[in-house]
């Protein structure tokens, strides 16, 4: 079987399949799991969630499963395939795109068979993230891909609450 590249089209439709209207927030202390975002890519299936393990980091998390009958190949300009971006409440400004220190300039090709399904992560520290510019607060966080010859693809996946850490605890 041949591999099929997923096209520009097919990954704006995940854009547009995936509101950002009922984001909760992911804080500390909240003892329930935020429950994940699911849609479409074109032909493949995803569930995106924004995980808070810790008081000081953040975890983007996201499934991607083929579930065709054909085999699916895309690649990735660096080997961080997912990417978590944060804007401000208030005006939608972006302020940041946060990515693992673990992310390299080098290409990753992946290729998903019939119902094989990969999950891919990105884990930021807060002192990374707000560095000494940016507020305290609560900020819209989205998890991005960037596929080569395609449209990036932005999907927002919760509200958390970011607080610099104090000197005891860092």
């Amino acid at each position: 079987m041949r591999p099929r590249a997923v096209t520009g089209t097919a990954l704006l439709a995940l854009a547009l399949a995936c509101g950002t209207e009922d984001l909760g927030p992911t804080v500390p202390g909240d003892p329930s799991s935020p429950k994940p975002i699911v849609g479409r890519i074109g032909e493949l299936t995803f569930s995106a969630q924004l995980l808070q393990p810790s008081w000081d980091r953040l975890v983007g998390r996201m499934t991607l499963t083929n579930p065709t009958g054909d085999t699916i190949a895309l690649r990735f300009p660096d080997t961080c395939v997912v990417l978590l971006r944060l804007y401000r409440l208030a005006d939608e400004q972006r302020v940041v795109d946060a990515h693992s220190k673990r992310c390299q300039p080098r290409p990753i090709d992946m290729t998903l068979g019939p119902g094989e399904s990969r999950t891919f992560e990105t884990n930021v520290t807060f002192f990374f993230i707000l560095g000494i510019e940016i507020p305290e607060g609560r900020y819209r966080a989205t998890l991005y891909l960037r596929p080569d010859g395609s449209d990036e693809v932005e999907i927002g996946v919760g509200l958390p609450r970011l607080i610099r850490p104090d000197e005891e605890q860092a």
